[in-house]
């Protein structure tokens, strides 16, 4: 296990959370990965049902949280509805994401506490929560610098890539390969990258079904990480209905095309 600075899984599911005897290793909940080894601040990475239940993103000293959201879709954001921290005064908050059309970044985060569909409200309290609507350039913290770029995906995407040293990781989950301008665009952001996590939600063979739903196939995070020629792969956004044996089987046949390919799961830690 890597000592020192890592990101870490807490959830890879897309699409909704799931549970039950056959989703234990790659575990059951929404996405979420955390950066650990920060002094004073957590850098978090969207707030799927693995971030509610990751007691490493818990703090019991006044801890400022960053955290970077690569859409507003409810499976991205669930997590934060029930992250106790949030609600905490001791701790601070700073949101980074690009806006949806018609809504500040504030609101779209802030629609998911808000009647019928959730009881309780988040008050606008400038001194504990800030929101950062990112650019163009990249965010320098903490000695890493994060640079993104827009993807596709239904109401858009965002994948980040965090550098630290000569180690990088890329985030690229909810993507749907086979647009150029977009597919260029990740090859160009993960260029050598240490790690790409791409999402790989269907199988070659069930993805006319889902055409147009804003997600790839194991052979497209291959040929993504083939053209950016990165050394490692990790699959990510495992379709909600995908077993641990299923998974497993997703891997040994992307092994067959890039050696270096492993399944997110929950627990998982990359050095940084």
């Amino acid at each position: 296990m890597p000592s020192g600075v890592h990101l870490t899984v807490h959830g890879a599911r897309g699409s909704a959370p799931t549970s039950g005897r056959d989703v234990v290793r790659y575990g059951g909940h929404t996405t979420c990965f955390g950066v650990d080894g920060v002094d004073g601040r957590q850098i978090i990475f969207d707030c799927g049902t693995g971030m509610a239940f990751a007691a490493a993103l818990r703090h019991e000293v006044p801890t400022e949280y960053h955290v970077f959201l690569t859409h507003y879709h409810f499976d991205h954001l669930q997590g934060l509805q029930f992250f106790s921290p949030l609600y905490d005064e001791q701790h601070r908050f700073v949101f980074y994401g690009r806006p949806p059309e018609g809504l500040t970044l504030a609101e779209a985060i802030r629609g998911v506490f808000r009647p019928p569909w959730f009881p309780v409200d988040i008050d606008d309290d400038v001194e504990r929560r800030r929101y950062v609507a990112i650019g163009d350039e990249p965010i320098t913290l903490d000695g890493f610098e994060i640079t993104h770029t827009t993807l596709r995906h239904p109401q858009g995407v965002t994948a980040y890539r965090i550098d630290r040293g000569n180690r990088s990781v890329v985030i690229a989950t909810d993507h749907e390969a086979g647009e150029p301008d977009a597919d260029a665009r990740l090859t160009a952001l993960a260029a050598e990258a240490t790690v790409l996590l791409h999402d790989a939600q269907y199988t070659p063979g069930e993805y006319d079904a889902y055409r147009g739903w804003g997600h790839s196939t194991w052979r497209d995070a291959v040929a993504a990480a083939r053209g950016a020629e990165v050394e490692r792969l990790i699959l990510t956004s495992h379709d909600p209905n995908r077993s641990d044996a299923a998974i497993d089987d997703i891997v040994r046949q992307a092994r067959r095309e890039f050696p270096l390919v492993d399944a997110a799961r929950e627990g998982m830690r990359i050095a940084l």
